[in-house]
């Protein structure tokens, strides 16, 4: 799974030509602003309403969604579908504009932030009036939250309004029960040189040193443009720049794994039409860099990017709802949020059926066992849960994989504890066994089995991989380590067996020294590393043997 997020704020503008003729922030109040109209299509189905506080609809409260995500800023506009509980009324309402005159306009360009959350049948358009008829320019809609749009939208709306003196622009709700919709900061303008739009990652995509990026231009030919880029936060005027670019993409490059970058743009217009805004910040992030991954295996889930780039998911069940990250709710009750992996209900059509599989091919020996331990719970949402799944043993990390060896079956969970805060005090811990039969690399997966079609949601909390080796030459041989602390060196000695190789490990699983050996006394200079406490993986005459040690 690789998840890319493009995070957008105008923040100045440079040398801009255009003509802002609508612009609402609901700053004036929690009531409908002048001029704008709350158009009750369905009778009965509800109105748009306005609240602060930033709480979105169909996630667990408290929580800031809103502002966090959908880029939302104190008042806003919104449609609480799931507010109006189940009426067995249909909700077909519109928040329209008060008219706009472009009628000397070429360029016409709409923006708005929004939080869509989707689910349970809502929809949600975006239309504007073009002097005789309503036309669609967006729609959202999906099946479940996984599918929910926010952030900043900006829609070239020219071919429908341009020219048009008595254009609108409106916000139309469609569902029944369903989440809701908000929506702020409501802009129509018509530029001279029309801001850079559409950004997308690029046919290269991102990589841990690499991201490419492309974009759309909606001012014709001639167009260049100024990309302005560093880590997270940099100062304008002291990044690196990329002048009078002729294409509408970019790949950075030389960049650092698993750290955050921006960039700025700007388009310059041909014709004596000028600059357009500078957008930005545009935010993203290089991929972490999942070799860092080893064994022994230890995961909390504490890194959202090392989730998002290193682990494999797959809905064997095409629901669209499959394993997630989530780190939005406090789980154990110290006001901190806790991040876990979970999977959500399926279509209430449907049973899980849904693999999370670890990033890690592990070198497995024969005879030796690898114990996968996992921290879990169920969250009663939105009906009591009695959850199920596997840890599964496998030859790569595919549902199709031709070696599928359940080694942890786990069913009828239920959940444990009295409510969110809850889950992590009195969270479940199981320990999965697997004793390969022979040498060679294989992979665990996590498969939610859950057959009933109505379920709840899964938490994992934490996964840790360690092996025990089986009986070998080491059983039978005097094998000893020490470490010299005024040398920092690791001393490894063996009575009878030379030794072949070593692989240094952090305790939180990174390989950090891997080299060959060959003798029977080996001294291993450890001076690079930082202190703290770690694990040191010894071969020999096709065994190995695992110990700790403690540099300071």
């Amino acid at each position: 799974m690789k998840k890319i997020t493009l995070l957008m704020a105008l923040v100045f503008s440079s040398g801009l030509m255009f003509a802002q003729v609508l612009s609402e922030d609901f700053e004036g109040g929690l009531s409908l602003p002048a001029g704008w109209t709350n158009n009750e299509i369905a009778p009965m189905g509800g109105t748009w309403s306005f609240a602060t506080g930033g709480e979105a609809i169909g996630y667990v409260s408290p929580n800031t969604i809103y502002y966090d995500n959908g880029l939302l800023f104190g008042n806003y506009a919104v449609f609480d579908s799931d507010g109006l509980g189940n009426d067995m009324t249909a909700e077909e309402a519109a928040l329209e504009s008060p008219a706009f005159d472009v009628s000397g306009a070429t360029n016409v360009i709409l923006s708005f932030n929004h939080f869509f959350t989707a689910g349970y049948g809502g929809q949600g358009f975006v239309e504007v009036f073009n002097g005789t008829t309503w036309v669609q320019v967006a729609s959202y809609s999906g099946a479940d939250p996984n599918d929910s749009s926010f952030g900043l939208e900006e829609i070239n709306i020219s071919t429908e309004v341009a020219g048009v003196s008595n254009a609108q622009v409106r916000f139309r709700w469609v569902g029944d029960w369903s989440w809701g919709w908000a929506v702020d900061n409501i802009e129509v303008n018509a530029p001279s040189c029309i801001d850079p739009s559409g950004f997308a990652v690029g046919p290269n995509g991102v990589t841990t040193t690499t991201f490419d990026i492309e974009w759309t231009d909606a001012n014709g030919g001639g167009t260049v443009f100024d990309i302005e880029w560093g880590v997270e936060g940099f100062l304008p005027g002291l990044g690196n720049m990329v002048n009078d670019l002729a294409a509408t993409s970019y790949e950075f490059t030389g960049l650092t794994p698993d750290t955050d970058y921006e960039f700025y743009i700007t388009a310059n217009c041909s014709g004596g039409n000028g600059d357009s805004n500078q957008i930005g910040p545009i935010g993203f992030t290089t991929n972490y860099d999942c070799s860092l991954y080893g064994l022994p295996f230890s995961e909390d889930f504490s890194n959202q990017n090392a989730f998002s780039s290193c682990y494999d998911i797959e809905d064997t069940n095409a629901d669209n709802t499959s394993w997630g990250y989530n780190n939005g709710n406090d789980f154990d009750g110290d006001a901190v949020n806790d991040p876990v992996a979970l999977i959500f209900p399926p279509n209430p059509t449907v049973a899980k059926d849904d693999w999370l599989f670890l990033p890690v091919a592990f070198d497995g020996v024969a005879n030796a066992d690898y114990d996968l331990t996992i921290v879990y719970n169920v969250f009663d949402n939105p009906v009591a849960g009695s959850e199920s799944f596997d840890i599964v043993a496998l030859d790569s990390p595919s549902s199709s994989a031709a070696m599928q060896t359940v080694v942890g079956s786990y069913s009828g969970i239920t959940q444990a504890g009295a409510g969110v805060a809850d889950l992590l005090p009195n969270a479940y811990t199981s320990t999965a066994t697997y004793t390969p039969a022979s040498d060679g690399v294989f992979y665990f997966g996590i498969h939610a089995t859950t057959p009933q079609v109505s379920s709840a949601i899964i938490t994992v909390f934490s996964i840790d991989v360690n092996e025990t080796l089986g009986l070998n030459d080491f059983e039978n041989n005097n094998f000893s380590h020490s470490y010299n602390k005024n040398l920092e060196t690791l001393t490894l000695e063996s009575s009878n067996l030379e030794m072949t190789n070593i692989e240094i490990y952090s305790i939180l699983g990174q390989n950090v020294i891997s080299k060959p050996l060959s003798n029977t006394r080996e001294v291993i200079d450890v001076a690079s590393l930082n202190d703290g406490v770690y694990l040191a993986k010894v071969f020999a005459d096709g065994g190995s043997k695992t110990i700790k040690f403690v540099k300071n």
